[in-house]
């Protein structure tokens, strides 16, 4: 019955994925910047885009007149095929010059009830006037005077011409004690007193790995002044070679505060936690699964440096971490690391769990701060499996409570005139078993030498896994382990193995038995004796270690139930 689930499960996932792709997506007007600090004089590209029939050249540009003069426009239209499916691009392009400094902020457009998100702009002074002589500029700046270790710096190398330039060239930047990321490049335009410039910037993303002093070297900038349209046969010299070097750039690196808590140095100038959860939180049953997303989100920070986040899992969830995801993003403003921890928690108990509140320091580098990130406490609420009534093995005042929950068996009820003989049947296994135990009457156990081992031969098991019957089985395994003088949760045991294929096969005996005859039961198969393949738990056995030390006895009875 597993395999029959699993494969109807995932006809449903997959029917859900191409309805959601079959669905018009909900097309947004997208508005962005090349850039969001210029100078007055200088053009920066305004881009709206929409995914759907929607015609950004109807926005409404009226406000934006007021910010910004247009110096020209474009239109383009973009189509792709995939699968099958078209759908077309179509955007917007707009070349401003800004009409004041200050602050700046575009405001949305909206194009067929749909609505752009509004763009701040900083706008500055117009970069003084060069001497008359100048043709081309080079220089190096950064975007502060310090930065504390392992924070981020930017740089900006940038060369300004008043000619055109052939083969240009800058020199590779190194520099010692620090990690370098290159951010991209930008070319736009300039006037300054009238006179037009080319501007061409290449951003870098510094992180100095010690304190003291970071030296930038000075850059070379090398290019020809173009002679005009050159031919393969054109044998006139090239252009005059012209070279700049910018200065070289001393900036001291702070050490971490001495204030800073013992935990993970993170310095930036944003940092957020949020989380996200894969179903509600109160409406859990044993034996059910809820996956917490926690993301964590640094500007000025590498994904690589962000601190693992772990999903404080408590008694009565079991949980089973996902390989983290962990991401930089790259534009204008630098860095933004991104690192998203999921973990997997399995309800094995029902009752009320509160996962406890998660900080995150970190160390504000705008207002030299330390702030926290926190996310608040969050409850659990576990409610019991539907149909689920206690029918314990031994005597319920010999057992613990936690137990007692573990060994229980639902009871299921359907309108079928079949299912009160399959309970029946299921009733009488139990009486049968019950009275078996009791035969056996209380055993005492002592610790159990080193030289005590877990590998006699389970014939009653491989006999079981051989005939595919997971009730058979299930007693099998729990008498085995009780011959073998071990009697904890059996949840301890799999950990004591360290065997990845034991584990995975009691797990599927377990959701077999103690999921699949209540989800599956109007199919009309018999939930007494389920579809089950034995043959990975046999060969999970047989490949146990030859020795294995085991637990001193208890009187509680094995753990056998496990959710997942």
């Amino acid at each position: 019955m597993t395999q029959k689930k699993s494969g109807r499960h995932f006809l449903w996932i997959l029917v859900c994925l191409v309805a959601a792709l079959a669905l018009p997506a909900q097309a947004a007007l997208q508005a962005s910047l090349d850039r969001y600090n210029i100078a007055m004089g200088d053009t920066v590209r305004l881009s709206l885009r929409s995914d759907d029939s929607s015609d950004p050249g109807d926005a409404n540009l009226d406000a934006l007149e007021e910010l910004f003069d247009i110096l020209q426009s474009s239109s383009n239209i973009s189509t792709r095929i995939v699968n099958g499916e078209r759908s077309q691009t179509r955007e917007l392009t707009l070349e401003l010059t800004p009409r004041r400094e200050g602050s700046l902020v575009i405001p949305p457009f909206e194009v067929d009830g749909k609505r752009s998100e509004a763009l701040a702009v900083t706008v500055g002074p117009e970069p003084t006037a060069q001497a008359e002589d100048e043709v081309v500029i080079f220089e190096a700046e950064v975007d502060r005077s310090e930065v504390y270790v392992q924070g981020q710096l930017l740089l900006t190398l940038r060369v300004q011409q008043a000619v055109n330039l052939d083969s240009r060239s800058i020199s590779e930047l190194e520099i010692a004690n620090a990690y370098v990321e290159t951010l991209g490049q930008n070319s736009f335009q300039r006037t300054i007193n009238g006179r037009p410039w080319l501007v061409h910037e290449i951003r870098y993303a510094i992180f100095p790995e010690s304190s003291g002093d970071l030296v930038i070297p000075e850059q070379t900038f090398s290019g020809r002044i173009a002679s005009g349209r050159r031919t393969l046969f054109d044998t006139r010299p090239a252009g005059r070679l012209l070279r700049r070097r910018s200065d070289a750039l001393t900036i001291p690196v702070r050490p971490r505060p001495a204030s800073y808590p013992n935990a993970t140095w993170l310095p930036s100038s944003n940092l957020t936690i949020e989380e996200q959860w894969s179903a509600p939180l109160d409406q859990l049953r044993i034996g059910d699964s809820i996956t917490r997303t926690i993301t964590l989100t640094g500007e000025g920070l590498q994904g690589a440096q962000l601190p693992p986040i772990d999903g404080n899992s408590v008694d009565g969830l079991r949980a089973y971490p996902d390989q983290p995801l962990i991401n930089n993003v790259n534009n204008d403003q630098g860095v933004t690391g991104i690192r998203s921890d999921s973990l997997a928690l399995v309800a094995v108990e029902d009752g009320v769990y509160e996962l406890p509140a998660l900080e995150i320091p970190w160390w504000d580098t705008e207002s030299d701060s330390l702030k926290i990130a926190r996310l608040p406490a969050q409850v659990l609420t576990v409610l019991p499996s539907p149909g689920v009534s206690l029918n314990p093995v031994d005597s319920p005042a010999a057992l613990p409570t936690s137990e007692v929950g573990a060994l229980s068996q639902p009871t299921i009820t359907t309108a079928s005139n079949l299912w009160p003989w399959i309970a029946a049947f299921c009733a009488s296994g139990w009486i049968v078993t019950s009275f078996l135990w009791w035969r056996r009457g209380p055993r005492v156990e002592t610790q159990a030498s080193p030289e005590a081992v877990v590998s006699k031969t389970p014939p009653k098991l491989f006999d079981a896994c051989k005939a595919n019957d997971p009730v058979l089985a299930r007693e099998s395994l729990r008498l085995w382990l009780h011959d073998q003088g071990y009697s904890g949760p059996i949840n301890d045991w799999l950990l004591q193995q360290d065997s990845a294929a034991l584990t995975t096969a009691v797990h599927e005996l377990e959701r077999c038995l103690y999921r699949e005859e209540l989800e599956n039961s109007d199919d009309g198969v018999d939930a007494a004796t389920p579809q089950w393949n034995g043959s990975a738990l046999a060969r999970a056995v047989r490949e146990l270690p030859k020795s294995v030390t085991k637990r001193p006895a208890s009187s509680a009875l094995p753990e056998l139930y496990l959710s997942q």
